[in-house]
């Protein structure tokens, strides 16, 4: 991509971050992951495709990956850059509708959700909306992990799952918070 960086400050709002997930970033979101189980994986939040490409190169290739991009141009870029991979589903649409994809290509259950949607712009009821179609949508092992740059949305989180845990990277630009919930 071009200038992440530019794009990044362009759309601030729904990016909510400055440059790519570091890979230790990365490493601390899907450590957790069992990729031999899954069945299907969630992405929120494509961005230049950093997380993309190593869920792609865990995951079997029978693994559905259901990836969803709001921004055009980051998704334009993902679009060129993993149209080949096997069980990718690259969606330039808002993370609102997943239900009805996922309804429309009949998966009822969910193994993970990786969010790098920035929650901490996001009203409270948007992110009850969200959350509220995640979790019937989670198998009964699933994990939301959501990665943010403050702790401002730890409450909202435990008010909707029974466990969330915490890690940090400091090894990251913003040093980031990974939530990881469960039912």
């Amino acid at each position: 991509m071009e200038s992440f960086f530019k794009e990044a400050i362009l759309s601030f709002k729904t990016s909510g971050t400055i440059r790519p997930s570091s890979k230790y970033l990365i490493h601390a979101c899907l450590k957790d992951i069992d990729f031999e189980r899954a069945e299907n994986i969630i992405e929120f939040g494509a961005g230049n495709g950093c997380i993309t490409s190593e869920i792609i190169s865990r995951k079997r290739k029978s693994t559905n990956l259901y990836s969803f991009e709001l921004n055009e141009k980051f998704y334009n870029h993902c679009k060129k850059r993993f149209h080949n991979e096997d069980g990718l589903h690259l969606i330039h649409g808002s993370v609102l509708e997943f239900d009805k994809i996922l309804e429309s290509q009949k998966i009822n259950s969910v193994d993970y959700f990786i969010s790098s949607l920035p929650l901490s712009f996001f009203e409270k009821s948007t992110i009850n909306s969200i959350i509220g179609k995640v979790i019937p949508h989670m198998n009964n092992d699933g994990i939301f992990i959501q990665y943010l740059y403050s702790f401002n949305r730890y409450k909202l989180l435990r008010k909707h799952f029974s466990q969330v845990a915490m890690d940090m990277t400091l090894l990251n630009l913003p040093p980031a918070i990974i939530f990881k919930c469960k039912k």
